[in-house]
């Protein structure tokens, strides 16, 4: 790595072992109150607002649209590339290249993280760039970014089958996340966008900017228009927490059984993926069949974590689905 590259590396993780112990899930703390401060109107009175201003004033990150941030989009593999290379003065390598990303708008980041042995990719000549970022996976690109070194005691009793269990130890021992929950890390779940802001302002130590745009009024008028009712945010953890947007799809006789189906498949996480089968959201559903359904299902385009969408496409299956029913689930 370059020297500039180690220097900062070097400052941001002496700076790391000072810092407490957080949860990149932020459960101690309620969300901030929107103020109409920028740089993102769908970041602004949320959790991780501060990170995500910090990384934006980094020039880390560009947003996903105008005004735009995607907060609770899923990390692809690409835009975590994407992240580090600014994030870090590292350089493209002309001779590092895999098949899978010739035509990909972040093939440069890619190649350099490659080349500072951030990654190996998904196999030897794969990167699998559209793939979303797990917590494991996470934990190993920061761990080798930021070069960390020291203690892999660890209280997270659900990695020991991991082959990122060392990295996870590294990052949780300097700060950068506590689990899930004291005892677990959760390694599978998917990292989303708004996360990786906080893992990465906590890493490099980046300062929460004085002075933020004003978010235009009609930005904001028109995103409330499009989000005002809500319905698509849980009322609380877990399954339970989607019964208001369930209800809207499903009939009351069969809203139950719907979200006790979320409970088994998911436990109400969005952004669950299972790792053999790729199957993904609230309800499960593969990859493989996600365009082509949603498409019919009235959702063309939204992403298989999208929870309205992901909702809306199950209820297609059961009732309007050619081979429609409950069958689609082996969860009762």
């Amino acid at each position: 790595m370059k020297k500039s590259l180690l220097r900062r590396v070097a400052l941001a993780t002496i700076i790391l072992v000072a810092i407490p112990l957080l949860s990149t899930q932020a459960l101690a703390s309620a969300p901030p109150e929107a103020d109409g401060k920028g740089p993102y109107v769908d970041a602004d009175g949320t959790t991780h607002e501060d990170a995500v201003a910090a990384i934006w004033a980094a020039d880390v990150t560009t947003g996903c649209g105008e005004w735009l941030f995607c907060p609770d989009e899923p990390v692809t593999r690409a835009e975590m590339a994407a992240f580090l290379t600014r994030a870090l003065p590292l350089e493209p390598a002309k001779d590092k290249m895999f098949v899978d990303t010739n035509d990909n708008p972040h093939r440069d980041a890619i190649r350099a993280i490659a080349a500072a042995e951030v990654t190996h990719g998904c196999s030897r000549e794969h990167f699998c760039p559209d793939e979303p970022v797990t917590r494991e996976q996470m934990a190993s690109f920061l761990a080798r970014a930021l070069e960390l070194e020291g203690t892999t005691n660890h209280p997270f009793q659900d990695i020991s089958d991991s082959v990122h269990e060392v990295d996870i130890a590294l990052i949780a021992s300097k700060g950068l996340t506590s689990g899930c929950s004291p005892t677990k890390f959760c390694p599978e779940r998917l990292v989303t966008r708004a996360e990786m802001a906080a893992f990465l302002a906590r890493g490099l130590d980046l300062p929460v900017p004085d002075k933020l745009p004003s978010i235009p009024e009609d930005v904001i008028a028109d995103y409330r228009d499009e989000t005002g009712d809500d319905s698509d945010e849980p009322r609380e953890p877990g399954a339970e927490g989607w019964r208001d947007l369930v209800e809207q799809y499903f009939p009351a006789s069969e809203v139950d059984r719907a979200i006790r189906i979320i409970d088994c498949e998911s436990n109400g996480d969005p952004n669950a993926r299972n790792p053999s089968s790729g199957a993904s959201g609230l309800f499960q559903h593969l990859p493989r069949y996600w365009p082509e359904r949603s498409n019919a299902a009235g959702f063309a385009g939204s992403s298989i974590y999208d929870p309205e969408a992901n909702i809306g496409v199950a209820a297609w299956l059961v009732y309007e689905y050619p081979a429609g029913g409950w069958h689609h689930w082996t969860c009762k």
